[in-house]
This record gives C-alpha cells, sequence and structure tokens, in this order.
C-alpha cells in the first residue's frame, strides 16, 4: 500500500512501509532506521525500552524541530528521562505505531520541517 502520492523532491521521502519494509527512494529497509530530511542510518540502539538520553545524541546532532518515535506494530511509550531529555531542549516528540510514523513524517518533511523519526520495524 503507497503512503502517500510522492510529489516531494526530498531523497528521503517514504514510498511505502509493508510487511516490516520501510520503502525510501529505490532503497528498501528491513531494519530499525534513523531517518531525517537528508540522512538516513541504521538506528542500532535497540528496543525502545531500553533507549538511554545518551542515545539520541545522534539524533540531537541532526538539530530537529521535533521527533517521531515508529514503535512498530504497537505503541510503545518512550521512558519518561527519554521523553524529559527532548523536551529539556525543546524539541517536540511524538510517538505512534510505525505505519502512522511514516506517514507523519512525510508530512513534516513536505511541510519543509526539519523532522527527525526514529522508526522500529
Amino acid at each position: 500500500m503507497d503512503l502517500t502520492q510522492d510529489t516531494l523532491l526530498s531523497k528521503n521521502f517514504i514510498r511505502n512501509y509493508e510487511d516490516n519494509n520501510i520503502y525510501v527512494g529505490e532503497e528498501v529497509y528491513d531494519f530499525d532506521i534513523l531517518i531525517s530530511n537528508n540522512k538516513i542510518q541504521k538506528w542500532e540502539f535497540g528496543k525502545i525500552e531500553h533507549l538511554a538520553p545518551k542515545n539520541l545524541d545522534c539524533v540531537f546532532d541532526l538539530e530537529p524541530e521535533i521527533i517521531i518515535f515508529g514503535t512498530g506494530k504497537k505503541i510503545i511509550i518512550p521512558a519518561e528521562k527519554i521523553i524529559t531529555e527532548i523536551h529539556h531542549r525543546k524539541i517536540g516528540i511524538e510517538y505512534m505505531i510505525t505505519n502512522s510514523a511514516c506517514k507523519t513524517f512525510n508530512i513534516l518533511l513536505n511541510e519543509g520541517r526539519n523532522v527527525s523519526a526514529i522508526l522500529y520495524v
């Protein structure tokens, strides 16, 4: 199922999320990723329940306005220490299932917002 019409010129527009695969441009990712306006990398910090604020340094380096957590097939609320650290830096935070996170990322990207998403497949 295609998420949205691909009218955006950004190379990091998410074309689809299906069967635990994230489709960005011509690439297919079957592992957790960190994606932003101009960067994609493998997310290697394990389950969201075990994240520590220091694991987010690579996200903070991207200086996002908002961080989206795509938590897989069910919503998992990040630990309070994660939420507190993000708010302390005056960055917005959203968490939702990965399918919805992909759509939200595309909308914010299309609006020209500086957005980063951690997407768990």
